[in-house]
C-alpha cells in the first residue's frame, strides 16, 4: 500500500514537472496541457501553467 501512494505522489509530482519544464517547448503537449490540465493546476497554483501561456502567446521570458 505505501509504494502506491508513493507511486501516486511521485507520478502527481511528475505530471506537475513537465508541465512547467517540458510542454512549453513542446507545441502538442503544451497544446494538451492548456486544454485539458490546466483548468485544474491553476487551483493549486497559476504559476503551474504561466510558463505555457507564455510560450503559447510568444512572450518572451
Amino acid at each position: 500500500m505505501r509504494s502506491l501512494l508513493t507511486l501516486v505522489i511521485v507520478g502527481a509530482i511528475a505530471f506537475v514537472l513537465v508541465g512547467m519544464y517540458v510542454a512549453p517547448g513542446q507545441p502538442e503537449l503544451r497544446a494538451w496541457y492548456l486544454r485539458n490540465a490546466c483548468q485544474y493546476l491553476d487551483k493549486a497554483s497559476p504559476e503551474i501553467c504561466a510558463p505555457m501561456r507564455r510560450a503559447d502567446t510568444g512572450v518572451p521570458t
